[in-house]
């Protein structure tokens, strides 16, 4: 069992953010809390739980930890193509720095659903400024990549997918969302569907990805209509230490 610093979450912050890794029923938390504390003096500290392990979710609790959210792990294999979208759109690898503003307005306002949006301590302000965070993360690492679902006729940005690449066959899901003012347009299928097909047209074979279960909409879609398997829910707790700058 260790900790884990978070860097873009802590930048975000202005306070260390920690993930406990490795939990297992021999460890000491009190000792590991003691110790992180006298080290790093974190704001924000995580612990991501398998959902069947609940004396390891109950001896966090018993530590102070509270429940942040639920999250679901998810494969795809990659069989076939999806249905090709509207031509009104396309759907590009995003390669300039021009492109990037766009995108990064949509990280910031369109997800409301995760740990930080929810979490009193945090809130939506932070959640956006690190999701823009993790957008530009995409863009600048080799093995992770950013596109852009635009239109056609005007060329503007309507929605984004990032992912990173696991070897040859297999990617990660990292984020995608729509513009907050298209949103309930069927927009987030074909953002899907697009992104699928650019991974299929490159030979990729299996895709995972985490999404929190309060998000019903995007459930409905991987888990009821792409095709997605469920392999794993976790329980993620947190426990936070005095207040974030400025407040």
């Amino acid at each position: 069992m260790g900790v884990e610093l978070i860097d873009i979450d802590s930048q975000v912050l202005g306070r260390n953010v920690l993930a406990i890794t490795d939990l297992h029923e021999e460890a000491d938390l009190a000792a590991l809390e003691d110790r992180y504390v006298a080290e790093s003096d974190p704001f924000y500290v995580y612990c991501k739980v398998p959902i069947e392990e609940c004396a390891d979710i109950h001896r966090l609790e018993q530590q102070g930890f509270e429940l942040a959210e639920c999250q679901l792990k998810c494969s795809l294999a990659l069989r076939r193509r999806f249905p090709d979208v509207s031509p009104a759109y396309t759907f590009e690898l995003v390669t300039e720095e021009d492109d990037l503003p766009a995108i990064l307005d949509i990280a910031r306002e369109t997800f409301t659903h995760d740990r930080w949006s929810c979490d009193p301590a945090i809130g939506p302000e932070f959640a956006g400024l690190r999701y823009r965070q993790y957008v530009l993360r995409s863009f600048q690492a080799e093995d992770e990549a950013v596109y852009r679902l635009c239109s056609a006729e005007t060329g503007e940005t309507l929605a984004f997918k990032t992912h990173r690449y696991l070897g040859e066959a297999e990617v990660l899901f990292l984020l995608g969302g729509v513009d907050p003012r298209y949103k309930g347009l069927g927009l987030g299928v074909a953002n899907e569907y697009c992104e699928l097909n650019a991974l299929i047209d490159r030979e990729v074979k299996r895709g995972y990805t985490h999404f929190p279960t309060g998000n019903y909409p995007v459930i409905n879609l991987e888990l009821g209509q792409l095709g997605f398997r469920l392999m794993q829910a976790y329980a993620v707790l947190r426990k936070i230490y005095g207040a974030l700058p400025g407040r």
